[in-house]
C-alpha cells in the first residue's frame, strides 16, 4: 500500500485517492433518481433504461471507490476509528445493499415504478451521508481550548481527546505537499505515522510527551528557522495546539 502513495507522489499526486473516485458512484446514482423521475412523470421508457444503466454501473463503481477509501483510511488516518470514519463505513455498507438490491429490481423489469423512484432516492441520500461525514474530515473545526501548550500544561487541552488522526489531518493539508515522495525535504516525509516518528536525516523530529523539545513543534511556531511551512502561512493557533496536545499525549498511533 505504500509503495502505491509513493508511487503517486513520485508524480506529484500526493492527496487521497477515495475523493477523486467517489465522483463515479455519486454522479450515476444521481444521475438514475433524475432519469428515473423523468420517465414516471413524461412516460419515456428510454429514460427508464438509461436510469436503470446508472445504477447498475454505481454498484459497479461503488467497488473501487470503497477500496480506494479503505486504503486512505489506511495511509492517512493510520486506520483510527473516528467517529466520521465509522459514519461512512457503516453508510458505505448501506449503500451496497441499496444499490444491489435496486439493481436486481430493475433487472427483473421494475423500472418504472413508485418503488424504483423510492430506492433511487434512498441511494441518494446514503451518497449525500457519506459526503457529508467526508466533508466532515476535512473541513469540520473541532472545539478546542486556546491555551497554548508545553510539556507542563497539556492537560489544558484536554489531550486524551486528540488522536494521530486529528494531527495527520493537519499533516496532509498544510505538510504533505513538500514533505512526502521519494525526495523530501531533509528526507522528512509526513505523509504516514511511521514517517512522521522516524524523522529525517538530522534525526527524529517528534519526541513522544515532549512538544516542547520535538523539533517540529519548534519549526510550526517558528521558533526555529526557517519555519514551517516553508514560504507559507504558518500554522494557525489551533492546529498547532493539535500537534502539540497529540505529542504530549504520547504521540500515539
Amino acid at each position: 500500500m505504500h509503495s502505491f502513495y509513493e508511487a503517486l507522489a513520485g508524480i506529484g499526486y500526493t492527496h487521497p485517492v477515495h475523493p477523486t473516485l467517489t465522483h463515479l458512484p455519486i454522479g450515476l446514482v444521481v444521475a438514475s433518481l433524475i432519469f428515473g423521475l423523468a420517465a414516471w412523470l413524461l412516460g419515456y421508457s428510454n429514460l427508464a433504461t438509461t436510469a436503470r444503466h446508472c445504477i447498475t454501473l454505481a454498484l459497479i463503481g461503488a467497488f473501487p471507490t470503497i477500496l480506494a477509501g479503505f486504503m486512505d483510511w489506511q495511509h492517512f488516518y493510520g486506520g483510527a476509528w473516528i467517529f466520521p470514519i465509522k459514519m461512512k463505513i457503516l453508510l458505505a455498507m448501506v449503500l451496497l445493499i441499496l444499490l444491489s438490491t435496486t439493481t436486481l429490481l430493475v433487472l427483473k423489469g421494475a423500472q418504472e415504478s413508485r418503488g424504483i423512484l423510492l430506492m433511487y432516492f434512498c441511494c441518494f441520500l446514503t451518497i449525500m451521508g457519506i459526503a457529508y461525514f467526508g466533508g466532515e474530515l476535512v473541513f469540520a473545526a473541532k472545539s478546542t481550548g486556546t491555551a497554548s501548550l508545553d510539556d507542563g500544561n497539556a492537560s489544558q487541552f484536554q489531550t486524551g481527546q486528540i488522536a494521530y488522526a486529528d494531527a495527520a489531518k493537519i499533516f496532509r493539508q498544510r505538510c504533505t505537499m513538500c514533505h512526502a515522495g521519494s525526495n523530501p525535504p531533509d528526507g522528512l516525509r509526513l505523509d504516514s505515522y511511521e514517517n512522521i516518528m522516524a524523522g529525517g536525516e538530522d534525526g527524529p523530529v517528534v519526541i513522544a510527551g515532549k512538544p516542547g523539545e520535538s523539533e517540529l513543534v519548534r519549526r510550526i511556531k517558528g521558533l526555529k528557522q526557517p519555519s514551517m511551512p516553508m514560504g507559507q502561512e504558518l500554522l494557525s493557533a489551533e492546529e498547532i495546539q493539535i500537534i502539540e496536545a497529540w505529542i504530549a499525549r504520547g504521540a500515539p498511533a
